[in-house]
């Protein structure tokens, strides 16, 4: 039988031939198996398979420390970013702590004369309105105004006075209108000394040197806490409601509170040697707005009903100043003292809210 793979020995010697070939005849390879083609054709295709999965390990690894270094340089960014936030911050923080004034707090001088107070009272009521407007929409610019938002600070300045600095939204829902809130708010402003006395517990007296028509004051406050330690603030007080809006304050209906605390009084002079004089200037706007209130449909059917909801947001900007004790007091005293600086804004907010929800 020959040979697929070349010539037979016999052939190799040359002479004799086999009868059936002819000269140049070439003998037929045979044909593989289908079985082996296709087991070949799969080995080919396994090898593809390993092969091109190897390039795609290769690639993940080629495209993992690219990802990595862009998220460490993103990463490098966003810290850096947030660090100059920070300094930002700390310089608003320095500048608060030793800048020499306010726009809530311009000085204000009482003469002995009750005519030439009273004028100074009436002179300075639009503008402390508007300082006291265009302060808390410029401070809350920023917030949200469908969420309670409060920022506070609170620092030592060179001179040894603690001071706080507040920003808060708060809202009112579900009440009956705007003047509904801004009475709850006159209230306890005209009530202050008895509120402070039962939540804090701290005796508070007050005296009224000048009351103009109930939305404009003049009162000396002092208050004993439980340490014995008496604070004294001489502070004035306008308040007033645009029930149909005035262009100078938004052309939208509201009311604001403006109070500030009296620098200089000829007739009522500070007890500093008594008493730690506590200043208060602050701003409160009260605007209204209406929302939808879902309701479940009548006997727990599945339809809902929506009703519109009047909302108060109160946004609220303040300056408390503690001023250095002119006598001796213990570190306790002291530090108890300092940690309640804003409590009568606590105070504030507790009584509106009784005062809003008591049965009428």
């Amino acid at each position: 039988m020959s040979s697929a793979s070349g010539p037979t020995p016999q052939a190799a010697h040359g002479d004799s031939t086999d009868s059936n070939q002819s000269p140049g005849h070439h003998p037929v390879k045979k044909r593989k198996p289908t079985y082996l083609v296709r087991k070949e054709e799969e080995k080919a295709l396994r090898d593809e398979l390993v092969h091109l999965e190897a390039q795609v390990r290769t690639l993940k690894t080629q495209r993992t420390p690219a990802s990595s270094v862009d998220l460490l340089v993103l990463g490098d960014i966003v810290r850096n970013q947030q660090l100059g936030v920070a300094a930002a911050q700390s310089l608003m923080m320095e500048g608060s702590r030793t800048q020499c004034s306010h726009p809530l707090c311009p000085r204000i001088c009482f003469k002995k004369d009750w005519d030439e107070r009273r004028a100074t009272l009436v002179a300075i009521w639009d503008e402390k309105l508007q300082n006291a407007y265009n302060d808390v929409v410029t401070r809350s610019l920023h917030m949200n105004d469908g969420a309670d938002r409060e920022s506070n600070k609170k620092f030592e300045t060179d001179g040894g006075d603690i001071c706080f600095k507040g920003v808060s939204v708060i809202h009112f829902p579900g009440v009956k209108s705007l003047r509904q809130v801004f009475e709850a708010l006159c209230f306890y402003l005209n009530n202050m000394e008895i509120s402070i006395s039962e939540r804090l517990g701290h005796i508070t007296v007050r005296d009224d040197y000048d009351v103009i028509e109930g939305l404009a004051f003049n009162s000396r406050i002092t208050s004993r806490d439980g340490n014995g330690i008496t604070t004294e603030s001489n502070t004035i007080v306008l308040m007033q409601i645009f029930e149909d809006g005035d262009p100078n304050f938004g052309g939208e209906p509201c009311a604001i509170v403006a109070s500030d605390c009296v620098d200089q009084d000829e007739c009522y002079p500070y007890r500093s040697s008594d008493h730690v004089r506590k200043d208060i200037s602050g701003a409160i706007l009260l605007t209204a707005r209406t929302q939808k209130t879902g309701n479940d449909g009548p006997e727990g059917g599945s339809q809902s009903t929506d009703k519109d909801e009047i909302v108060v947001a109160m946004r609220r900007t303040g300056v408390l100043k503690l001023h250095r004790p002119e006598f001796p007091m213990s570190p306790l005293a002291q530090q108890e003292m300092e940690d309640g600086i804003a409590d009568w804004v606590n105070v504030m907010i507790k009584t509106m809210c009784e005062v809003l929800h008591s049965p009428t």
